[in-house]
């Protein structure tokens, strides 16, 4: 099956490379005991799920090469995302947004972290109303960067470290405003590698490198046919 599955994979990776945005995530996964990355690369239309040997950027320079040059990257805030050269990048807010609600559990007298969140939660809406339109960031940056300005020394280490972090990440939090076709999220990466995720708690493990590559791409046939609309059974049964 991994055989017949290729010729699907090889033109899924080549529209993905194609792509000017691409959404990107990884997890763990075991095979035979040895830890491995499962990683996703996907778009509105496309899902390539593949595994590698780690969780650095080097797995994605050697899998896509110089498109990367081309593409605007979705992503959380994985340090391997701002270590290879893309085009541009969007932080992943639904990420953002629930490291925020972290801090307002912890600390429900701060307005810090409450504040961020609804400067990020406006954004979002604005977008949501004016799905087509340029926005300008300049003045949301201003935003945030006068509330990034203010002194956290008197709260929790967890706001501190949260507030650096947004700081390295600061151009790519609203790169969703000016280009219409980026998302604010990258929802679509996690559901999509959500099942790689479900079938490791049901089985512990894949029990070879063939079978964790075969359910690979599976995975990302079945997943592709399902964002256009296809069967994925059909599309599985296509390779037979």
């Amino acid at each position: 099956m991994l055989d017949k599955s290729r010729p699907a994979i090889d033109i899924i990776e080549r529209l993905i490379k194609e792509s000017a945005v691409v959404g990107f995530d990884e997890s763990g996964c075991y095979v035979n005991g040895i830890l491995n990355w499962s990683w996703i690369a996907q778009t509105t239309y496309l899902t390539l799920v593949f595994r590698g040997a780690g969780h650095g950027a080097k797995v994605l320079e050697e899998r896509f090469g110089d498109s990367l040059k081309n593409m605007t990257a979705v992503t959380d805030r994985h340090s391997a995302y701002f270590a290879i050269d893309f085009l541009d990048n969007q932080i992943c807010m639904a990420h953002l947004l629930r490291n925020l609600e972290y801090l307002n559990d912890i600390d429900k007298e701060q307005t810090w972290a409450k504040e961020v969140q609804e400067l990020l939660r406006e954004a979002i809406h604005l977008r949501n109303e004016r799905p087509t339109e340029i926005i300008p960031k300049e003045n949301w940056l201003t935003r945030l960067d006068d509330l990034l300005k203010k002194n956290l020394d008197n709260l929790r280490k967890e706001f501190n470290e949260l507030k650096r972090g947004i700081i390295k990440c600061r151009d790519y939090i609203f790169n969703f405003l000016e280009n219409p076709i980026i998302p604010s999220d990258n929802n679509g990466s996690e559901r999509g590698i959500r099942k790689l995720k479900v079938k490791q708690k049901i089985s512990g493990c894949f029990r070879s490198d063939t079978g964790a590559d075969a359910f690979h791409a599976l995975h990302s046939i079945a997943d592709t046919a399902w964002k256009n609309g296809q069967s994925p059974l059909d599309a599985i049964l296509a390779l037979v």
